[in-house]
């Protein structure tokens, strides 16, 4: 019976202390940087907001349409990311990257967008193809 206690103590400090790991703390859409919000007025007009979490410096919106969008602490996107199969936006995005894949990839769409180091990381929606780009729009290579 001890060890039984016992054991049931250590799962439950180790729950606890996996619980107090997460940092996330949900916020309201108020509580956004003046970018953010207008970003999501300018490219996601009209789409709900289902839930905004804040970790760190960093915020992470979640759309009604299935749309993730990531934000630093200035306000500024650092990814878009949409689930499998959903279309995201592309006014945001780099017009000679839009050219690129409207020219290269004409049946395809944008499912996601990351700013990195190097430039951009853009995902399209069919093919699993994961596409390379530096800071200016130029394409780099296909990401494997």
């Amino acid at each position: 019976m001890r060890k039984a206690i016992l054991g049931l103590s250590a799962l439950l400090i180790g729950a606890v202390v996996f619980m107090s790991c997460d940092d996330d703390e949900v916020i309201s859409e108020a509580d956004l940087p003046a970018l953010s919000k207008t970003f999501l007025s300018t490219h996601f007009s009209g789409v709900n907001v289902n839930r905004i979490e804040k970790e760190r410096d960093n915020y992470s919106v979640h759309l009604a349409n299935r749309i993730e969008v990531d934000f630093n602490k200035e306000g500024e996107w650092i990814e878009v990311d949409g689930e499998d199969g959903v279309v995201i936006p592309t006014g945001f995005i780099l017009p000679k990257i839009v050219a690129y894949v409207d020219d290269q990839y004409k049946d395809n769409d944008f499912n996601g967008i990351e700013k990195k180091l190097h430039g951009f990381d853009v995902d399209l929606v069919r093919g699993d193809i994961d596409l390379v780009f530096d800071k200016d729009g130029n394409f780099l290579r296909i990401d494997p």
